[in-house]
Parts: C-alpha cells; structure tokens; sequence
C-alpha cells in the first residue's frame, strides 16, 4: 500500500508541475513589469519565437489569440513558465527581453 502512495504523489508532481502557470511570476515578474520595454526588439523577438503560433498579428493559429489580452502578472507567468503547449521561454529570454516583448505586444496586439 505505501509504495501506492508514493507513486501517486510522485504523478501528482509532475501533474502540477506540468499544469497552468502561476498567477503570477513573483519577483522576477514584478522586476520585468517595472522595466522600461524596447518594443522594436520585442517586434523582432515576437517574429522569431512567438508568430509561428500566434500569427503574426497575434490573432492565433496553433496557438491561441492574444487579443483581448492584458499586461499583467499571469501573461508574464505564460511567458516565463509556458502553459499547456507553449514552451516557457524563462530561461531563454532575459529580464529585459521578455519587458521587449510585452511593450511590442501592449502596442500592438492587446486591446
């Protein structure tokens, strides 16, 4: 019986940990909120990593929309950590480069 319970711990680990995202990316998306975005560079980091399926406007294909979409904690969590699909791109993109990517998306694809 003990062995049962370790194992269904262990699935329910892996099953948070491969869940949804966090509301929030706690201190480090508060650290990226407060930074000043370059929304030209988000353009180009949008266009190389995030289009494929999002489209190009950010009206989704594979992915989903990001219209109607906000700048807030829970986008920078998606972001960071991914969320069903969507890979995180926490460790890929730096501080500033995700603060790039919000500012092109604020200006043109969230509403």
């Amino acid at each position: 019986m003990r062995s049962w319970k370790v194992v269904g711990l262990a699935m329910w680990g892996v099953a948070a940990a491969c869940g949804e995202p966090e509301e929030s990316a706690g201190a480090r998306g508060d650290d990226i909120l407060a930074l000043t975005g370059d929304a030209q560079a988000g353009e180009a980091l949008y266009a190389t990593h995030c289009s494929v399926c999002h489209n190009a406007d950010g009206s989704g294909s594979t992915g989903p929309s990001l219209r109607g979409e906000s700048l807030d904690g829970e986008t920078v969590a998606v972001i960071l950590q991914g969320e069903d699909a969507m890979p995180a791109f926490g460790d890929t993109f730096s501080d500033q480069e995700v603060a790039d990517l919000l500012a092109w998306l604020d200006a043109n694809v969230f509403e």
